[in-house]
């Protein structure tokens, strides 16, 4: 019983580790598409509120 709780815990702990690399990541952020039609820039953001002075 030890070593099937064992050999689970080990192919688990390889799983998590090996499952996901840097490489694979790091490809994923690259191919960015746009969205909707939109093939340009976006706008920037609008400006934020002025500060709130009291009153």
């Amino acid at each position: 019983m030890k070593k099937i709780v064992f050999i689970l815990c080990a192919v688990l702990l390889n799983m998590g580790l090996f499952s996901c690399t840097p490489q694979t990541l790091s490809e994923e952020t690259k191919n960015t598409q746009a969205c909707c039609g939109d093939d340009g820039d976006l706008p920037p953001p609008p400006p934020p509120p002025p500060p709130y002075t009291g009153g």
